[in-house]
């Protein structure tokens, strides 16, 4: 098949270059001494995850990619965009599930929402640490 006749959108890739540069992430964590959490929301698909992923968790965007991911066998998600009150209750029923989620937020009146939430949700503060994109 020709690329021009592959529907969009599509994942294409190049199963060497993926193996060598996930090794090299891999390999750069090792040396570095840290966990490597790969974030998986370029590649939304399980198989290329697990090439990625090093057993230390992952990252995503979404609640949508959470719910995939963990229906694929990735239950340590950090949601890497700060969160909502109205997505609270999603995410506990993923945390019931069995998932290890992490939420961030960098609003004070979300944090006291999550505090306050019955399902003892974990969130992380997010801190504007000079990038100026999100934080406070």
């Amino acid at each position: 098949m020709d690329l021009t006749e592959v529907a969009t959108p599509s994942l294409v890739l190049d199963r060497g270059r993926l193996l060598r540069n996930a090794q090299a992430m891999k390999d750069r964590a090792a040396r570095l001494g840290v966990a490597l959490r790969p974030h998986l929301k370029t590649v939304k698909s399980a198989a290329v995850a697990r090439l990625a992923m090093t057993g230390a968790g992952a990252t995503v965007s979404t609640l949508r990619e959470a719910s995939y991911f963990a229906d694929h066998g990735v239950t340590d998600l950090v949601l890497a965009v700060c969160t909502t009150p109205d997505k609270l209750d999603r995410a506990a029923a993923l945390m019931d599930a069995g998932v290890r989620l992490r939420l961030l937020t960098d609003d004070v009146t979300v944090a006291r929402a999550i505090a306050a939430h019955p399902s003892g949700i974990t969130a992380l503060v997010e801190v504007d640490s000079g990038g100026a994109r999100t934080g406070l």
